[in-house]
């Protein structure tokens, strides 16, 4: 990577920019097929009456899931997951306007392996979506890296999917879900987070499938009735996923692995971890293996993306309401491109004080995923 010190978007000079969450898939199942072992092969292309389909949302987003320009609505394919994303868009939506240094891919409906209740036919869908992605993303893209998509449900098959192409350069992180069946602290999942410290990769947990498939409710109180409800309310069940490996002592126990939030909005975690760390001091005798405040392992190794990026009415609040996070150190760029929410980084970084502004466009991300570094010339 050459030496830069800024980017150019319409015209106004901007940091160098990594963005952590560009989300890609295929426009059908069918599209893994020639990566698939005979036998989950036959059951992609002859399950139920039209092939294997995934578990989906009851909410459907009122006028639609993904940015209007990030494809053609007339050439949309019947059962066509995230439609249109080739990575010729991508470039020429995200990687050139923008000029990234870098973008994170992230999975759109193969998320849903996760939570399909068969582990073992996930293991087989996870095995074939990373060698599709890299070879239709990752080796034809040097400015893109991945983040290894593998079977929560099944730990044992996740942490061998993580040896087997975590050590390739193009891989830098491991992807969860937010829907799950078990809290991701949970002593069950020791095996996906031994794997991820052996080989020093971070783990990137994504709101994504609460509430479907094998996964509990979005909340206690239930499924709501509304896309905009669930949208509000999606980021309680990466709450329960944060608490969990914080009092299971994951980042005390496996010290070459991180975490990052992803896309579970910002201001509820301050007050959840302010909570945490008093619960920490009264409780901690149930909590052998965290062995100082939460707060102290959140600073030094998990991250938070930027988008969605509340809205107060005042700007002004916004900054004072993020501190507790100390976001100069934790916060991270994301777009959630194609999504229809996506951030324009431009307004995003301008909604932050100037002095967090480099940290969030680039350097943190630069070193959370291990990036080669991008040095000012």
């Amino acid at each position: 990577m050459s030496e830069v010190d800024h980017i150019v978007i319409d015209g106004e000079d901007a940091p160098v920019l990594v963005d952590c969450d560009i989300h890609v898939g295929y426009e059908t199942l069918l599209d893994l097929a020639p990566y698939l072992d005979p036998a989950t092969r036959e059951l992609v292309v002859n399950c139920g009456t039209n092939g294997l389909g995934m578990p989906s949302y009851p909410w459907y987003h009122p006028t639609g899931w993904l940015r209007n320009d990030a494809f053609d609505r007339a050439s949309t394919a019947v059962g066509a997951q995230l439609v249109g994303q080739t990575l010729d868009r991508v470039r020429a939506n995200v990687i050139e306007p923008l000029d990234l240094a870098y973008g994170i891919l992230t999975p759109d409906e193969a998320a849903a392996f996760s939570i399909i209740p068969n582990g073992v036919l996930a293991a087989h869908l996870a095995r074939a979506y990373n060698d599709w992605l890299l070879e239709q993303w990752l080796e034809r893209e040097p400015r893109l890296r991945g983040l290894i998509v593998v079977p929560a449900q099944h730990p044992e098959a996740a942490a061998a999917e993580i040896r087997r192409v975590g050590e390739r350069d193009e891989f830098v992180g491991v992807f969860l879900p937010g829907g799950a069946r078990i809290p991701y602290g949970s002593p069950v999942h020791d095996p996906l987070w031994r794997a991820c410290d052996d080989l020093g990769l971070p783990v990137a947990v994504h709101t994504h499938f609460e509430g479907v498939g094998i996964a509990g409710p979005v909340t206690a109180a239930g499924y709501p009735d509304h896309y905009g409800e669930y949208h509000a309310l999606c980021g309680a069940g990466m709450h329960g996923h944060f608490a969990s490996i914080l009092c299971h002592g994951i980042l005390e126990r496996y010290p070459h692995t991180g975490l990052m939030m992803m896309e579970g909005g910002l201001v509820g975690f301050v007050g959840l971890l302010w909570r945490l760390d008093t619960v920490w001091r009264a409780c901690r005798s149930e909590m052998p293996y965290c062995v100082r405040p939460p707060s102290e392992y959140v600073f030094e190794r998990v991250r938070f993306t930027t988008q969605p990026l509340e809205e107060p009415p005042d700007d002004r609040l916004l900054a004072p309401a993020l501190e507790g996070l100390r976001p100069w150190d934790t916060l991270c760029f994301s777009s959630d491109y194609p999504h229809w929410d996506y951030d324009e980084p431009r307004q995003t970084l301008n909604r932050l004080p100037a002095d967090w502004r480099e940290r969030v466009a680039h350097r943190n991300a630069t070193a959370f995923f291990g990036l080669p570094a991008l040095v000012a010339a």
